[in-house]
């Protein structure tokens, strides 16, 4: 069997920004499903149309974020295939390509020929269609997740416009994990294919391509590290967070624990912005020793400020919003206030209590990529020296800073009278419900706000007055005989 030989690229220090390959604003016009000619097949999808237009030419400047990218050409009349996107086109060197194109998958689409709600990659859904979207239920569709860069879909709601619209991007972004694939010498690696079985034929063949150190006869892969690090290194900073960057602190970046080769928990893992991780690690420690060890104190993921920004110097505070003590025995109780300090303390060198075993990150953040509050959440417990080694869980989640919620539910019924002057009857002809919302910045956590929300429900009488009168006169059908005028006629 054939082995498979794949270099490891150890990301520690800050990723380059991920670059946008391609944009597209979905717009009134250009979010229309285009109509098909005449003796032509089923309509081309709007999505696919827009990333064909984006992809012939890859390096021309794309459209502001929300505009309408101007077609090069009339849609053809039989809908052709979707072209690679500009991301997997203009891929270059060692990296392996994407096995799919992410910005053809919707794993919303559920419904055949049909608009899903709030399924922003729908092909089935027009612009009339988003403009009725809240949010999107799925903001996000990456690439094999085991590689160093990956391409990302990225859908949103630019709920600014009038009506609002659909923002769509391809990027490519960096993976936060420390251990991922960032080249490879073997071009089906990432491919489920069936090797060539040594046989007495081929084996002097199969012995001079795969023996050495590596797997592979390829000329054509390099690796230049120190080319790598200076490109690293160069990597313009701005004044925003996007995906994937590091989020950073005030003294380096903000960890979270995770497991590496093993399931030991390693805390030089770094926290990306929008990356929303959840893992379990486990930790090797002496009971006796556990006051000393950072990790299971609540100081070490509190004791530092976040940068608003990168580079910046607005600082946010991360702060305590809950604390569950977890007993010997297994038993959790929240703390009525998490206003206190709870240090790991060890009693006769046996238990441990105030243990850090589960940290829970919330971030705020706004769509100009600024972080405004952090908020943490601690499962304290209390071990003892047959719960070796212990197991701690770590999550990080992105909410965003804005709510938009509503301040009105207007319903009008519109019913009419029909029937006899002596029985009138009452018939619902039309019911309309208007939704006024707005759109609120979240504050501080545990802060509360009273909204006033007013609804009413409006009956609106639409009969035509009814005049009495007298039904039509009958008409007479006769009908002579065919020989009534026999003999004359």
């Amino acid at each position: 069997m054939a082995a498979v030989a794949l270099r490891l690229g150890i990301l520690l220090l800050l990723p380059p920004l991920p670059a946008v390959r391609g944009v597209s604003g979905q717009s009134r016009s250009a979010s229309a499903t285009p109509q098909p000619s005449a003796g032509s097949g089923p309509p081309a999808p709007s999505v696919p149309e827009t990333l064909r237009r984006s992809a012939a030419s890859p390096t021309a400047p794309g459209p502001g974020v929300g505009s309408s990218p101007a077609p090069e050409s009339p849609p053809p009349e039989t809908p052709a295939p979707p072209a690679a996107s500009p991301a997997a086109a203009a891929r270059a060197g060692p990296g392996p390509a994407p096995v799919t194109d992410v910005a053809t998958l919707c794993v919303c689409d559920l419904s055949v020929a049909q608009c899903d709600v709030n399924c922003c990659c729908d092909p089935d859904c027009s612009a009339a269609d988003f403009s009725l979207f809240t949010t999107c239920s799925v903001h996000i569709v990456t690439g094999d997740s085991q590689l160093c860069t990956q391409e990302a879909a990225i859908y949103s709601i630019n709920v600014t416009a009038h009506p609002p619209e659909r923002i769509f991007k391809l990027v490519d972004q960096n993976n936060p994990s420390i251990f991922c694939i960032h080249a490879t010498n073997y071009k089906q690696a990432l491919s489920f294919i069936a090797p060539e079985m040594p046989t007495s034929q081929n084996f002097d063949s199969l012995l001079k391509q795969f023996e050495g150190v590596t797997f592979s006869a390829e000329s054509d892969v390099l690796l230049n590290t120190e080319l790598d690090a200076q490109n690293f290194s160069d990597t313009n900073e701005t004044a925003r967070y996007e995906y994937g960057v590091p989020i950073q602190t005030a003294d380096a970046f903000l960890r979270l624990p995770a497991p590496l080769v093993s399931s030991q928990c390693s805390d030089a893992n770094p926290a990306g912005f929008l990356v929303n991780q959840a893992v379990k690690c486990s930790r090797m420690i002496n009971v006796g020793n556990c006051n000393t060890t950072q990790a299971l104190s609540m100081l070490f993921y509190t004791n530092s400020s976040i940068l608003a920004v990168p580079k910046s110097s607005q600082l946010v505070n991360v702060t305590v919003q809950t604390i569950t003590v977890q007993s010997l025995s297994g038993t959790r109780t929240l703390l009525n206030s998490s206003d206190v300090l709870l240090l790991p303390k060890n009693l006769d060198n046996q238990v441990c209590i105030n243990v850090v075993l589960g940290v829970s990150y919330s971030i705020t953040y706004t769509d100009a990529g600024e972080i405004t509050d952090a908020a943490v959440s601690f499962v304290l417990g209390t071990i003892n020296t047959k719960m070796l080694p212990i197991q701690q869980s770590f999550e990080i989640t992105f909410t965003q800073g804005l709510c938009q919620i509503p301040l009105s539910f207007e319903i009008e019924v519109k019913w009419t009278k029909y029937g006899s002057l002596m029985n009138p009857q009452a018939k619902i002809v039309n019911v309309s419900a208007t939704v006024i919302t707005t759109i609120l910045a979240q504050t501080h956590f545990g802060s509360e706000r009273t909204i006033q929300i007013a609804s009413s429900v409006t009956f609106v009488d639409v009969s035509t007055p009814a005049e009495p009168g007298y039904k039509a006169p009958p008409t007479i059908d006769a009908k002579l005989p065919f020989d009534f005028f026999f003999p004359f006629v």
